[in-house]
């Protein structure tokens, strides 16, 4: 069968996407593809390339089926261990860079519910510094060790099995906390799409009833832990849980900054204590 003719049968899916996954399957960009329309495909191809078509048409996310995401300008592997990096997570990244950037040597900096490690390993790689990588997940880190390896940044990140910060001795030492938690509540989950609710790790995006039950937990261990002149870096999902995590955050005595993506919506709240 020839590239022309799969495409052409494929219509389960947008056709850039059935490029896209036809490029992958021959280790070829789409540009390739599309020069080789005529180009009669071996038996084992075509049927290699219609097996991720029928997964993608199922609604298996494209970036499963390729096991690599581009954030941050940086690729990341990444698979059904993971939620996926959201181009508006990289907002987290830049907040916090920021941050670090005006910050004096040394810095304590964690990353929490780390995933991939996308977050905590673009900070690393973009600062320097040392960074701690924790996560609920022992399959979520293998996946972020794999990257750490890929990046070049294992001498400065270390990744360690917690659930937000229980596993740190108290003592107020950490300068900088980035949180990308999960927020979904049980209302919103019934409603995600297929290729979220039915593919991506949920314990990732269950954030509870309320969809700020692991914020609480969050918020309740800060005083024991971050400075007084620590930040806390976190990512909510539009003005309802920003509002729900922005009075978590003052109760528990910070003053709070929301900053918004690119698409106009509340994607980030920084806190640090009332007397920093």
């Amino acid at each position: 069968m020839r590239i022309k003719d799969i495409v052409q049968h494929s219509n389960a899916i947008p056709r850039q996407e059935a490029l896209s996954i036809i490029a992958f399957a021959l280790s070829m960009t789409k540009e390739e593809t599309i020069s080789c329309w005529e180009r009669e495909l071996a038996r084992d191809q075509t049927l290699y390339i219609q097996k991720l078509l029928n997964e993608r048409a199922h609604g298996k996310p494209f970036s499963y089926i390729t096991k690599n995401k581009e954030f941050f300008s940086e690729q990341f592997f990444v698979d059904e261990r993971v939620l996926i990096p959201r181009p508006e997570t990289e907002l987290l990244v830049e907040i916090t860079i920021d941050i670090i950037n005006k910050k004096a040597d040394p810095l304590y900096i964690v990353d929490v519910g780390t995933g991939s490690g996308a977050i905590g390993i673009a900070i690393a790689k973009k600062t320097s510094h040392r960074v701690f990588c924790v996560d609920v997940s022992w399959d979520a880190l293998c996946v972020a060790k794999k990257n750490a390896m890929t990046h070049s940044v294992t001498g400065h990140t270390q990744f360690v099995c917690m659930d937000v910060l229980e596993g740190f001795k108290k003592g107020k030492c950490l300068d900088v906390i980035v949180a990308n938690l999960p927020y979904i509540s049980s209302d919103e989950w019934a409603s995600l799409m297929v290729d979220v609710k039915d593919f991506e790790p949920s314990v990732a995006l269950q954030g509870g009833v309320d969809g700020i039950e692991v914020y609480r937990r969050l918020c309740y261990l800060l005083p024991y832990h971050l400075k007084e002149n620590g930040y806390i870096i976190c990512e909510v999902g539009g003005k309802t849980h920003e509002k729900k995590v922005r009075e978590l955050f003052e109760a528990t005595g910070l003053t709070v900054q929301t900053r918004k993506d690119l698409a106009g919506i509340e994607r980030a709240l920084i806190g640090t204590w009332i007397n920093s």
